[in-house]
């Protein structure tokens, strides 16, 4: 018996060390520029508490580190995998024919051991009674003419808790007859393909006159389940996560989102949640559209063989979506067996209408893969668009259920890294323009910063700068002066607000600036 329980002491060690993996830790040094030969030498050192090999990612902005999306594919050296620990790394750039005109470019290195991010773990963080909490403060009649004040309320509850966990925040403006729509919007941004999106979405607003718990106060509050849980873990993709607005006056919200997309992001896919709170085990609580039986006869054969209960979520799509449908399917699966999950996949050219009543139409629309999640609407809720969508009515272990497969989804499609960056700022002339920026090299890491973010200057001509750190609100955070020629400078973030803030360096006259981040 002593053996075994040191045989399993043993194991609890190993397992212990094995939970305590820490990330690498990039530190950039240097870098130089060869304008004759356009090329950048960038020189790092790379650390890692357990020795291990890391990948290694070079990315390069320019619009102050908002989106790394310049082609570096040409870059060469330490980059890539393995690359092992130790200092006087170095990566080459030819930014030939991807920097075009003189400015201030932030370059990024990205170290990942490839440690292997456990995404049960952030699906187990689910809380029922936190989704309960923020439904009970949501429910209310949430109707842009007769009811403006309660949907005002809840656009604030949204865009507070993305800021409260980091994200991008803002809000997108559209016209609706003499109002004015809001698409409340928060992005975890990818740390090494931003470009490629994952939406996480639900609208918020309500028919006239109903308390909207189901419809659609279970995806609103879902939504944000899945925005504080995801946005504790770093990905390769960006997750957006999207309250839309004037859902219930023809998809107002998310035609316009779609119509005015950035067309330079790859959306690869979108989890719109549209009812997910409403679940019984009656015999005949579930019913169908006219024609259901013909176009889906396996699913239809499954529910009548179970009498008609209403105890599962529907997972629609269409066949040119089928990959990521069986994504979903396949991350439920692994993730929350216990959740039943009916897929339907109607054909491109036949989409019966009952299956394009949410958010995800107009994405289908412009062919970009999205599913809709539901618990059926009126074909289950006898509650839906009445005044009974009440708190009371909801089944907080079947929305967990739901809530968890959609985190776990994300979480696949996007990518977790073990991963940690640093990020400089570098002056590029090309031709004979004039530049306007600082003359100063400078480096910031860690970022994400817990704790502290430490600013490390290079070559540098300013005598002294003001360092000034400002929320996206416009806030000033704090004020500094620093010299430069003393090396590097430590900011104390312990007790700042988790969020995305701007960096700005100044001598009076001129500035430069990038975004960071406070985990």
């Amino acid at each position: 018996m002593r053996h075994f329980f040191s045989f399993c002491f043993l194991l609890f060690s190993i397992f212990s060390l094995h939970a305590q993996n820490q990330p690498p830790t990039v530190i950039i040094q240097d870098i130089s520029l060869d304008e004759e030969a356009q090329v950048a030498t960038l020189t790092y050192d790379l650390e890692d508490a357990e020795g291990e090999n890391a990948e290694i990612f070079f990315l390069a902005s320019d619009d102050g580190g908002q989106t790394f999306r310049l082609n570096t594919n040409n870059a060469t050296g330490d980059i890539g995998y393995p690359v092992s620990p130790g200092a006087g790394r170095q990566v080459s750039w030819n930014y030939s024919g991807s920097i075009l005109q003189t400015g201030e470019y932030v370059l990024k290195v990205v170290a990942d051991d490839r440690y292997t991010i456990d995404i049960q773990e952030m699906v187990d963080q689910v809380d029922s009674s936190l989704l309960r909490e923020r439904l009970s403060r949501i429910v209310g009649p949430r109707h842009y003419s007769l009811a403006p004040d309660k949907l005002n309320e809840t656009r604030d509850t949204i865009e507070q808790a993305f800021l409260q966990y980091g994200l991008q925040t803002y809000r997108q403006n559209f016209p609706y007859i003499i109002h004015t729509g809001q698409n409340i919007i928060g992005s975890l941004p990818g740390a090494t393909e931003d470009g490629a999106v994952i939406i996480v979405d639900g609208h918020y607003d309500t028919v006239a006159g109903s308390p909207g718990a189901d419809d659609n106060g279970s995806a609103v509050v879902g939504v944000l389940e899945a925005a504080r849980i995801l946005s504790e873990y770093r990905f390769a993709k960006t997750i957006r996560f999207i309250g839309f607005d004037l859902e219930e006056v023809g998809l107002r919200g998310s035609r316009y989102y779609v119509e005015n997309r950035n067309s330079e992001e790859d959306i690869q896919g979108v989890l719109n949640m549209e009812m997910i709170g409403y679940y019984s085990e009656a015999p005949n609580s579930q019913t169908f559209p006219t024609g259901f039986n013909l176009l889906f006869p396996e699913v239809y054969q499954e529910v009548s063989g179970n009498e008609f209960r209403g105890d599962f979520l529907t997972n629609v799509a269409v066949q040119s979506f089928t990959p990521l449908s069986n994504a979903f399917e396949a991350a439920a699966a692994q993730y929350v067996p216990e959740l039943k999950v009916l897929s339907v996949t109607a054909p491109d050219n036949l989409v019966p209408p009952d299956l394009t009543r949410s958010d995800h139409a107009y994405f289908w629309q412009d062919s970009i893969p999205a599913l809709m999640l539901t618990d059926g609407a009126e074909f289950r809720n006898s509650n839906y668009h009445r005044t009974t969508d009440t708190l009371g009515t909801i089944n907080f272990t079947f929305m967990s259920r739901v809530v968890k497969a959609v985190i776990a989804t994300a979480a696949e499609l996007a990518g977790p890294q073990h991963s940690t960056e640093a990020t400089a700022t570098v002056q590029v002339t090309t031709g004979a323009e004039h530049l306007h920026q600082l003359d100063c090299f400078y480096a910031v890491s860690p970022n994400p910063a817990r704790s502290e973010l430490r600013i490390r200057f290079g070559r540098c001509r300013e005598g002294e700068l003001r360092i000034d750190l400002v929320n996206l609100q416009g806030q000033q955070i704090l004020e500094r002066l620093v010299k430069p020629g003393e090396g590097e400078v430590d900011i104390n973030t312990h007790s700042l607000p988790t969020g995305v803030y701007w960096l700005r360096l100044s001598d009076g006259v001129r500035f430069s600036g990038q975004k960071v981040v406070v985990e």
